[in-house]
């Protein structure tokens, strides 16, 4: 856990009844923390006591934020400080680290010096509480996907699958990589290498991943989804960018409960990990297919030889993250407030509904070239009665249709149009976005994706 984390994980709660949390596991990690540094555990601990004294008050919003209990209970240490990978032909680093000038050096680092038996160079147990943790949340009888927010390393990820498959066998072991999704922020240490090639990520020229030595000797193991952030990540942090603009700042945050005093500007760099969950709750994306784009970033498919499920934001501009900054932070504003206020003063989200469908999943339409199609919003509504606009708009970055489809009435509820003739095998991807004048005013959406006919 290092200089951001802690923010980021401080949103993560506020949205803590849309996910079931199985497990958060807390690292130390090069430049920031030595290994023996209490400092990433305490800062978490300090969290997770905030949120119980948060949670009588954020209960009355939502009955279903977890016991204090219940996470504390899953949050385990686990193994880390290992330098972070594009820093690891230096062997060392010096330089402003959060509030922190930090100067470290370090040996050359290898793979199987870290992962597998015995004692790693730190001289620890190369398994943790945490590796042993997760075995557990491997052994569930559950057929969901297990989403994993990398948010520095996966060494004690890696080294729980190298145990799993010592104690349960290659076909077991199969079957929960083929479950595991995992947002990588960087390629964070040499232990991603269980996943995915380092040297074809560089004869790929994926931005930010610098010039680690691959020291792998094992077969990799496939995952069902992995997703590279190469750098984008850096919007919600710290970027360099001269017209950079905060997402949100320490003082905003502040004032709103427990955990807000322990905000600061550090940023949360790890945040766009888990925001491409929290957008497809609310009905803008498909998490397994990130090509589709979301709160959390836009990504497309790495070619072979990376296996199918793998995908990156390389050759994307950052606004594919940066084009959702006010909508995600009117959401977690709106949470804030639930820590001060009670449920009949906040905002809640509105409805979006298209063509009598009420849920937050994809609408695809396969509809015959040429033909006219008629999408209806005018069923939405706002719990609070809150005014409504319509925005509706062609997400042509995600779609493949290379023609003209253009909207000439956005803020109508009602769209009538004309399915392009030589549509062809290609998509075409339209967003509804449906925001309340509430304050903060809150958005949802609808993502309707039209489709030729027998094709």
């Amino acid at each position: 856990m290092t200089h951001d984390d802690g923010n980021s994980l401080i949103r993560f709660l506020y949205y803590a009844p849309w996910f079931d949390t199985e497990a958060i596991i807390v690292t130390n990690q090069l430049p920031d923390f030595k290994h023996t540094d209490t400092g990433p555990w305490d800062k978490a601990m300090g969290i997770l006591n905030a949120y119980k004294e948060d949670l009588p008050q954020l209960r009355k919003h939502d009955s279903l934020f977890p016991n204090y209990e219940e996470l504390l209970s899953k949050t385990k240490q686990g193994r880390g400080a290992l330098p972070i990978i594009w820093l690891t032909n230096d062997l060392k680093f010096s330089g402003q680290i959060g509030s922190r000038y930090v100067e470290s050096k370090w040996d050359s680092i290898n793979f199987h010096d870290w992962i597998g038996e015995g004692l790693n160079p730190n001289g620890e147990s190369k398994d943790s509480e945490g590796s042993e943790f997760l075995q557990q949340v491997f052994d569930k009888d559950d057929d969901r996907p297990i989403y994993v927010q990398a948010w520095g390393g996966p060494i004690t990820l890696v080294q729980a699958l190298y145990r799993y498959k010592q104690r349960k066998g290659d076909e077991k072991l199969k079957r929960i990589l083929s479950k595991l999704h995992i947002y990588g922020i960087l390629f964070q240490d040499i232990t991603f290498e269980y996943f995915i090639d380092f040297d074809s990520v560089k004869n790929k020229s994926c931005g930010g991943f610098g010039s680690a030595i691959p020291t792998y000797k094992g077969e990799r193991a496939e995952l069902g989804q992995l997703l590279y952030d190469p750098g984008h990540f850096w919007q919600y942090c710290c970027s360099s960018d001269s017209n950079w603009v905060r997402p949100i700042y320490a003082k905003e945050f502040k004032g709103h409960g427990a955990m807000s005093e322990l905000f600061d500007d550090y940023g949360e760099g790890d945040t766009p990990s888990f925001l491409y969950l929290i957008s497809a709750k609310l009905g803008l994306n498909d998490p397994l297919d990130p090509t589709q784009g979301s709160w959390g970033n836009r990504f497309s498919q790495m070619e072979k030889p990376f296996p199918k499920g793998y995908y990156h934001s390389c050759n994307h501009n950052a606004s594919e993250l940066t084009r959702w900054n006010s909508e995600a932070k009117n959401s977690f504003q709106n949470r804030l407030l639930w820590s001060v206020k009670n449920p009949e003063e906040v905002n809640r989200e509105p409805v979006a509904v298209v063509n009598r469908d009420n849920s937050n999943k994809i609408i695809t339409l396969y509809v015959t070239p040429g033909k006219s199609i008629t999408l209806d919003a005018t069923k939405s509504s706002d719990t609070d009665r809150d005014g409504l606009t319509f925005k509706w708009f062609r997400y042509d970055e995600a779609d493949n249709y290379d023609g003209s489809f253009g909207l000439t009435e956005p803020a109508n509820a009602i769209q009538k149009l004309v399915v392009p003739s030589d549509l062809n095998d290609k998509n075409i991807h339209l967003v509804l976005q449906v925001s309340d004048n509430g304050t903060p005013g809150l958005a949802v959406y609808r993502r309707v994706i039209i489709k030729a006919e027998n094709n």
